[in-house]
């Protein structure tokens, strides 16, 4: 029997949640916040995401794509699917914004709120955790991330409407 390809395939299993340990080490202490720095909300930004299509939040998807892909892929994924490289070693999975119509029903207010003070709080007996991103994001940094996961919503919809349809 190859015992060879068990142990190689342990490895590459301890190696990748190690390395999910030490990126979640470095993300809870990067999002640490001691901070008092409160947002200053634009009047508009309260719309839901059910609102219109002409509601705009006051960020930029393009410049909030460069920050998903420096901060936020790891977690949610490239696609926002909650499903990104260390996602594995989080309990319970980070939020999938293409199907988790809960979350996503939250207004952009709330959602800014979320990203701004982070999430630290028990759900159904599981411990929910997102780091604060308020000292390492500026606060129109965490708009135009806000606007680039609404547009990883969308997109995300669209592709299980068109699968549905096939």
């Amino acid at each position: 029997m190859d015992t060879k390809g068990g142990h190689a395939g342990m490895r590459r299993g301890a190696r990748a949640a190690m390395t999910a340990l030490v990126f979640l080490c470095a993300v809870s202490l990067a999002g640490c916040s001691g901070g008092e720095d409160k947002p200053v909300v634009p009047a508009d930004s309260t719309a839901a995401s059910s609102a219109p299509a002409n509601v705009k939040i006051p960020g930029d998807p393009e410049a909030g794509k460069k920050i998903y892909v420096r901060h936020c892929h790891y977690c949610h994924g490239t696609e926002g699917r909650g499903d990104g490289p260390v996602s594995i070693g989080i309990s319970p999975h980070p939020a999938d914004f293409t199907t988790d119509t809960k979350r996503m029903a939250k207004t952009d207010q709330e959602l800014f709120k979320s990203i701004t003070e982070g999430i630290r709080r028990d759900i159904g007996g599981e411990a929910m955790f997102m780091p604060s991103w308020r000292l390492i994001l500026t606060e129109q940094e965490r708009w135009d991330a806000l606007a680039y996961v609404r547009l990883l919503e969308k997109r995300g919809k669209e592709k299980n409407a068109a699968a549905r349809r096939r």
